[in-house]
């Protein structure tokens, strides 16, 4: 799964920065996982393998937080 350009969708600045987040991760997690396939077990990769995966998770709250403001405020204004 690709999550896509941060360039390619006009996004507010938190949600633009949390894209981005979630694609470093992304990115991240893919260069452990081929590590780790490949047979290299350094405890550096394991972890930066779980840190990848927490930093998606804290992203995607920040995105979905920005989201639901987002809304909100629409809600307000209609």
């Amino acid at each position: 799964m690709d999550i896509g350009s941060v360039a390619a969708t006009p996004l507010a600045q938190p949600q633009a920065s949390a894209l981005g987040g979630m694609q470093d991760a992304q990115a991240r997690v893919a260069d452990a996982s081929a590590q780790i396939a490949s047979g290299n077990l350094d405890p550096a990769v394991v972890l930066d393998l779980s840190s990848a995966q927490v930093d998606f998770a804290a992203n995607a709250t920040v995105l979905q937080a920005s989201q639901d403001n987002s809304r909100h405020l629409i809600d307000m204004l209609a």
